[in-house]
Parts: C-alpha cells; structure tokens; sequence
C-alpha cells in the first residue's frame, strides 16, 4: 500500500476528509464545535494520542499512517476508509473480498438471513433448515452472548 503525506487534495482552507472526519466524530458524539469543547481531548483519551497529535489533525494538516490508524482503533471508523479519504491510500488499494479466498461481500448493506448465511458459510443443505431455526431461535432467546455456563456445557456434550 502507498502511502502520502502530501495534502494537494485540496486547495480551500480545509481539505475535504476533514469535513468528512469532522463530521463523523461529531455522529460519534464528539464536541468539535471549537478547540475548547472538549471533544479534542476526548478524542486524544479515546485515542491514546497527544493533544498535540489531534490538533494537528484536527487543522487539516497531514498525519501519519499510525495516527490514523489510532483514530481507527479508538472511534472504530474502518481505517480503510481514513486512509482513502485522506489520501494515504485509493480504493484500490484495498481489494474487494472475492470467492478466491472463501468470502462473501454484502453491498446492499441490507441483513442477511439465516439461511443467506447458511449458504455462504458452506453449511450442508440438509442442515441450513436447522442452522437457520437455531439462529432464529438465539436471535429471540437473546442468548447469542456466549455468557451462558449451561449453552458451554450442552455444547460440550
């Protein structure tokens, strides 16, 4: 993957994945109104970076691979995504999962159902009616936590 630490995407006084940042930090719950809201030093504690580290960020100016990466880590934005919108990387960069490796891509964004993932998870057609009632059944029940000492003991036989 390359990466960049130039910042031509933009010529305005903000580059536009700042926009983007800013504006899902602020989904997340992050006060970026000004410097003095506290969202920065949340941020920073989310993070583990310095104060220093997210004003720089926060500025537009460019950052490190391992600050973004950080970012991704601490506010759970997909870090492919950080590293496209602020150039370090372009979508093809990151190639789409295939059949090749044994994976299924999910475009639509809408919820697969039990037997969709009965299918690509490769379960045998006689079992896919069970497969698709047992997760329905964990679905309802709420016991899909794997918190359960009497799920572990009739799993185990």
């Amino acid at each position: 993957m390359r990466r960049r630490d130039d910042d031509s995407e933009s010529t305005e006084e903000h580059p536009q994945w700042l926009l983007w940042l800013t504006d899902v930090l602020t989904g997340k719950g992050y006060d970026l109104s000004s410097p003095r809201s506290g969202g920065r030093a949340q941020l920073a504690r989310d993070t583990g970076l310095s104060q220093g580290i997210i004003t720089r960020l926060m500025d537009g100016q460019p950052v490190s691979y391992e600050t973004l990466l950080s970012v991704a880590r601490g506010t759970g934005i997909p870090i492919a995504e950080l590293l496209i919108r602020t150039g370090k990387a372009s979508a093809d960069d990151f190639s789409p999962p295939g059949p090749e490796i044994g994976q299924i891509g999910v475009s639509s964004g809408k919820r697969l159902t039990p037997e969709e993932v009965a299918e690509a998870a490769g379960v045998p057609e006689d079992d896919r009616l069970w497969f698709a009632t047992m997760v329905r059944r964990i679905r309802r029940d709420g016991t899909g936590d794997g918190g359960s000492a009497a799920g572990g003991a009739a799993a185990e036989g």
